[in-house]
Order: C-alpha cells, then sequence, then structure tokens
C-alpha cells in the first residue's frame, strides 16, 4: 500500500506543478500583450501629434502667406530667415 500512496502523491505533484507552469505562462504571455498594446498605444500617439504639429505648421505658413505683398512669394519673404525657420520647423515635427 505505501507504494501506491506514493504513486499517487507524485501523480498529484506532478499536476500541481504543470497546473503552476500553466499559470506562469498565462501571466507572462498575459504582459507580453500588455506591452505590445501599450507601445502601439504610444506609437499612435506619437503619430497623431506629429501629424498635429504638421497641421499647425502648414497653417502657420497659410496665415504667413495672406498678409504677403503682391507678386512675393511665401519663400521670398522668408528667405532672410530661412535657416531659423527650417530650424524651427525640424523642432516642432520632431
Amino acid at each position: 500500500m505505501p507504494s501506491d500512496l506514493w504513486v499517487s502523491m507524485v501523480s498529484l505533484g506532478g499536476v500541481v506543478l504543470g497546473g503552476a507552469r500553466s499559470v506562469g505562462v498565462q501571466h507572462q504571455t498575459q504582459r507580453s500583450a500588455e506591452r505590445a498594446e501599450e507601445r502601439r498605444r504610444g506609437l499612435a500617439l506619437a503619430e497623431g501629434r506629429r501629424a498635429e504639429r504638421l497641421a499647425q505648421l502648414e497653417r502657420f505658413i497659410e496665415v504667413t502667406a495672406e498678409g504677403l505683398p503682391d507678386g512675393e512669394s511665401v519663400r521670398d519673404h522668408l528667405e532672410a530667415n530661412r535657416l531659423a525657420f527650417l530650424d524651427a520647423a525640424r523642432v516642432a515635427v520632431g
């Protein structure tokens, strides 16, 4: 009888160990999925912000072009400060 008890205990131990391992793997898989979703949300947020900054820059150029004298282009108007403008645009767009 002791050998039957020993076999049962080893079998029960295997079931407990297998169950614990399964729970661990499920937990790890869930954490991995959560991290991937967080990265996706971060990328989407960054892309949205970039698009918003680009739209603001386009709007800035449109507004700047409205007060220009006839025959003068935005480029001609901004040529004196071109490098400063491009640097500011790069910073704004990222």
